[in-house]
């Protein structure tokens, strides 16, 4: 049987434990373990490499954070191949994004110092993969190894949304809200936000944004349907937090206040749809929502008088 060397994470140790080999960092800290040791032969997965995008980024090996060095370049190029994985990157169009004022023989050098970094920041986790291996240079183009595993919030959030989005258009709505629920349990915060001026990060931001207020729209739209008032309330707090001038947000919580019996609150909750909608675009509340108000406003009225 042909022998393989097992090529470990700098620093890491292996700690053989009944039939495993455990491999921990420096400081004792488990990374993962590989299973079935048998006569040398070893077996085992890798532990999954975890990539959360929403909020603080941070990529975790199993649970533990994986360090991300100081390379910038290196954790910017990990970002955008990470989210648009398996599709390979260009060389060219690594060069052209993270050096555009540099000549060409410096760009490639810099690039190949950040493509090490990045190769040492997988080496923390790629237990199966050697670091070397861990990103492919093929063809002009440079791709993550697939043999490594990897999962992301931000993909994951998207097949949630997705699945959510058919579900409720086949009628399935109990299932769709819990999709959408998955999804936006995921989204601890703006996509990537210590990037606010990266090009391709405002777009998807945008993107993802528009995808989390959609889902929590319907959310609160089925919980209004099911005389679940207060979730329904929950659900537009935070598309507000989002679009302070979202006028159908305004519109259900006006309802839901209303419901509830709290008129007087559906009331100023008017006052701030229509101060939000003159501030930001110079607009009036729509007809639907006058509607509203003024049928609040008359019932108001006609209890006050009572």
């Amino acid at each position: 049987m042909e022998s393989r060397l097992l090529e470990l994470p700098a620093g890491c140790y292996l700690e053989r434990a009944s039939n495993s080999l455990v491999l921990r960092k420096p400081d004792g800290t488990l990374v993962g373990e590989l299973v079935n040791v048998t006569n040398g032969d070893v077996r085992g997965e890798a532990p999954t490499l975890r990539v959360n995008f929403f909020g603080d980024f941070e990529v975790l090996c199993g649970r533990a954070p994986v360090p991300l060095g100081r390379n910038r370049k290196a954790v910017a190029i990990l970002k955008y191949m990470v989210f648009h994985r398996p599709r390979p990157v260009s060389q060219d169009c690594l060069m052209a994004w993270l050096w555009p004022d540099s000549n060409l023989r410096h760009a490639r050098w810099s690039l190949n110092s950040a493509i090490y970094a990045l190769r040492k920041i997988l080496g923390e986790c790629a237990v199966s993969v050697a670091p070397h291996d861990a990103v492919i240079f093929e063809k002009g183009a440079y791709r993550l190894s697939p043999s490594m595993k990897i999962s992301a919030d931000a993909g994951e959030f998207d097949a949630f949304h997705e699945k959510g989005r058919k579900l409720e258009k086949s009628g399935g709505i109990p299932d769709a809200d819990k999709e959408y629920e998955r999804a936006v349990a995921l989204y601890r915060g703006d996509f990537l936000v210590e990037d606010l001026y990266e090009e391709w990060t405002e777009i998807e931001r945008g993107r993802l944004i528009d995808a989390y207020t959609a889902m929590l729209g319907s959310l609160a739209v089925h919980r209004m349907e099911r005389g679940e008032y207060r979730e329904c309330m929950d659900f537009c707090y935070r598309i507000l937090e989002k679009d302070r001038c979202c006028e159908r947000t305004h519109r259900l919580l006006m309802e839901c206040f209303a419901r509830l019996g709290q008129r007087g609150r559906a009331l100023r909750q008017y006052g701030m749809c229509e101060r939000s909608l003159a501030g930001a675009w110079g607009a009036e509340p729509s007809p639907e929502a006058r509607a509203i108000y003024s049928g609040i406003l008359e019932e108001h009225s006609e209890k006050e008088e009572r």
